[in-house]
């Protein structure tokens, strides 16, 4: 079996034996493998992994069942299905998962949109309902609206209701994010947002998501209106500075944290947000934005290229 490693902050190929399956576990030969930002983090040392004698890259999949645990129960051989485990090992050829992490690929999805949409729009779902709590009519503002878990935003925000405003550097990203239902777009940073959002929303936004943090995150609080959530899910331009937090009660705002592992830890909660999401899809409700497909040994390229911030969409391995 072939899998990547981690080796001095560089994606390696290496052959590895079979691998053990637990009672409670199912084996699942990947088809496709999404990947994420988190993982970049992981191979650069930025976030701890779990206690296993290599750390183990890839947290979404989809393929078909290989082996049952003892104590498996809910899956056949051969069955069609997609998986999410924050333990990694999807950048390989199998891949183990825990049972109740495991769940079976629709009909009307394939292999690549199986892995690509359980982070991203598990996320989106829960920033849009869960953190920030939105209704019909908000006004929201979405930063890297081009990348993965900004064109599930999109579309799931267009869902609930809301008048979206779209953020990215890349004009050419915006221009197809306007077809997934962005009303209004900006290549506005964060430090000059606040004129970008003049003629957009000149009382302010009532949600902000932002995942990249960085040294001008304080300037969102802003660009809130009364009540206005800014929720921050990552850091990908760095950790903020310390911020002075009075400025939140002229608008009885609030910043609101939000990390996937508080859903991850609800398997109820987790496998309804599923249900509600693959309805949707089967209704055409939303799709998967794959921008880019790359080999198994090309797992390199693909951090490369969304390190470069020049990546649409969903980055999938294909082993």
């Amino acid at each position: 079996m072939k899998k990547i490693i981690i080796s001095s902050e560089r994606l390696e190929l290496i052959e590895s034996p079979p691998l053990e399956l637990h009672d409670d576990e199912v084996e699942i030969e990947v088809k496709a493998a999404g990947v994420n930002f988190a993982d970049i983090k992981i191979r650069r040392g930025y976030v701890a992994q779990p206690d296993i004698p290599q750390p183990g890259l890839g947290n979404e999949v989809a393929g078909i069942v290989t082996r049952t645990g003892r104590d498996a129960h809910r899956f056949s051989i051969g069955e069609k299905v997609f998986g999410i485990s924050h333990d990694g090992g999807g950048y390989a050829e199998r891949v183990v998962m825990r049972e109740f992490n495991v769940f079976r690929l629709p009909v009307h999805m394939t292999f690549e949109e199986g892995a690509g949409f359980p982070v991203a729009f598990q996320t989106a779902y829960h920033l849009l309902r869960t953190a920030a709590q939105v209704k019909a009519g908000d006004t929201v503002l979405i930063y890297a609206a081009g990348g993965a878990t900004g064109t599930a935003l999109v579309q799931l925000a267009k869902l609930f209701g809301c008048y979206i405003i779209a953020q990215s550097s890349s004009p050419e990203k915006l221009q197809r994010v306007l077809k997934l239902g962005a009303d209004a777009t900006t290549t506005a940073s964060t430090a000059t947002m606040r004129d970008a959002l003049a003629h957009l929303a000149p009382k302010g936004v009532d949600a902000i998501f932002d995942g990249n943090a960085g040294a001008d995150f304080a300037k969102n609080i802003d660009l809130l209106a009364m009540r206005g959530k800014l929720v921050l899910f990552g850091n990908s331009a760095g950790m903020p500075p310390p911020l002075d937090p009075y400025p939140l009660v002229y608008r009885s705002a609030h910043i609101v944290g939000f990390s996937m592992r508080s859903i991850t830890a609800e398997p109820d909660l987790y496998a309804r947000t599923f249900d509600d999401l693959l309805a949707w899809h089967k209704a055409g409700k939303w799709r998967v934005e794959i921008g880019h497909r790359f080999a198994l040994n090309e797992a390199m390229k693909a951090h490369d290229l969304i390190e470069s911030r020049q990546s649409y969409g969903k980055v999938i391995l294909i082993p």
